[in-house]
């Protein structure tokens, strides 16, 4: 086995000289190509097979035997669809098969082209594993094209149908974990579409429905402060933006925390708390904008020097900046490429023991170009979400400025200038609360089944409330 195998390796390792040399044909060439995908999967060696399945499409034109899909759909459900959103939309659309319908429609939707990418996502089938996460494009799709009823039928049964498929799977299976985090972003999008339509009191029951332990609960908790702050109720935004606070959640440095925290003290007419928030933002966030200016001046197109920042953010000493890489770290579209290396490096060391020749030869060539791709899209996107922290630290600065400006100009009103703080801040008559919130005092402890549920309960000290 390992003999003829390794004799068609060599065919593969330098195909274009054999193929010229040796005139052997195209079906044989592709059947080449088929023993060895066939040789890899059933060693075990996914990620390595992932660049002769790219191959192959590219000479088949798209056009696969039937058994050859299943270890297509098993490559891009484990890799992921974007490692195959390079091949050639004539490629995709010659294909016969749901996981063509679905690579196509995520290129489509990448481009921007969303209603080429809606007519794609129509025609996967309700039988294939792609088809709760084609659910979730199209209602985002029709959630960006405000046609919110057809994008909340669309979510409704993305949660349905990944529940079900959920309930097929090993929870350590990967495909099951993919379809937990598909199931979460439809009920987060759930949720978004009430809120776009200003259902707020909806969203936010929606927004208490999604599972703490979900990746994708820490960005969704801004979200329900915002929604908060529109109902006027900035308790209940600043107990939302509290939990940020804890331990497990510090590295969700986001900006637009503390602006928004600045923001509904402003509305309870709270100055010095105001302050306080201003002040601390511009002592915690003002040298790490320019820390962040210079790493991105002088690394400007160093790729993998972003891949090694984010993976090394462990050992970095500069707090503020760790918690920054962190965030970027555990973000969900990075961290599934992350996990891509782990695997492809456990996968490369198996490789490495089984024995010397052209196989092993082979085998590390492709495992070493894939791990390579992981690392440069990890350091593009890295390096992308990093541009865009020091954007928004620019803008959170502009914003924390004029409401430095606006209390100084507040307190020289003169209602305002004579009048004192009460001594007591807080008090549970000003607790509003729905019936899936409990009551309990907090005491500067934070417990993992209550983040994301504290309110504050302070006054207002506006003089027309007075």
């Amino acid at each position: 086995m390992f003999r003829i195998i390794g004799s068609l390796l060599i065919i593969l390792s330098f195909s274009g000289n054999l193929y010229a040399r040796k005139k052997l044909s195209h079906d044989r060439v592709l059947e080449i190509y088929r023993k060895n995908i066939t040789y890899a999967y059933d060693k075990g060696f996914d990620y390595s097979a992932v660049a002769w399945i790219k191959e192959y499409l590219y000479l088949s034109n798209g056009i696969i035997p039937s058994d050859m899909t299943r270890y297509i759909n098993r490559a891009v459900l484990k890799v992921g669809a974007k490692n195959f959103q390079g091949l050639n939309l004539k490629v995709l659309n010659r294909g016969r098969g749901s996981v063509f319908r679905y690579i196509a429609a995520k290129k489509q939707f990448s481009l921007g082209k969303y209603q080429e990418a809606k007519a794609e996502l129509k025609r996967i089938s309700g039988n294939s594993a792609f088809y709760p996460f084609a659910l979730n494009y199209l209602a985002v799709i029709n959630y960006l094209e405000k046609q919110y009823s057809r994008s909340l039928e669309y979510f409704n049964t993305c949660i349905a149908i990944s529940d079900k498929e959920m309930g097929s799977k090993d929870r350590d299976n990967y495909i099951y974990k993919q379809y937990k985090v598909n199931r979460d972003i439809c009920i987060a999008g759930k949720a978004r579409v009430f809120y776009a339509q200003r259902k707020l009191d909806r969203a936010d029951f929606l927004y208490l429905d999604l599972d703490k332990s979900s990746i994708v609960w820490p960005t969704v908790l801004i979200e329900e402060a915002w929604s908060s702050y529109y109902q006027q109720n900035y308790n209940r935004t600043l107990g939302k933006l509290v939990t940020y606070n804890a331990p497990l959640l510090r590295y969700f440095a986001n900006p637009e925390i503390y602006v928004l925290r600045a923001m509904s003290y402003l509305k309870l007419c709270l100055y010095p708390d105001v302050n306080y928030v201003v002040e601390d933002f511009y002592k915690r966030f003002e040298s790490l904008a320019g820390r962040i200016e210079r790493i991105l001046d002088k690394n400007r197109k160093g790729k993998i020097y972003y891949y090694n920042l984010v993976d090394s953010y462990r050992s970095m000493k500069d707090q503020e900046l760790m918690y920054v890489i962190k965030g970027i770290y555990k973000s969900p579209n990075i961290k599934a490429f992350i996990d891509n290396v782990k695997n492809a490096e456990i996968e490369r060391n198996r490789i490495y023991k089984i024995g010397s020749g052209i196989i092993k030869k082979s085998l590390l060539s492709n495992i070493n170009d894939f791990i390579l791709t992981q690392k440069t899209v990890i350091g593009i996107a890295a390096k992308a979400k990093i541009q865009k922290h020091a954007f928004d630290l620019r803008k959170a600065f502009q914003a924390m400025s004029y409401m430095r400006l606006e209390v100084l100009g507040r307190r020289k009103e003169s209602l305002y200038f004579d009048r004192k703080l009460t001594g007591k801040r807080g008090d549970v008559r000003y607790l509003d609360r729905n019936d899936k919130q409990y009551f309990w005092n907090f005491i500067s402890e934070f417990w993992s089944d209550e983040l994301g549920d504290y309110v504050f309960t302070l006054p207002s000290e506006c003089p027309n409330e007075k």
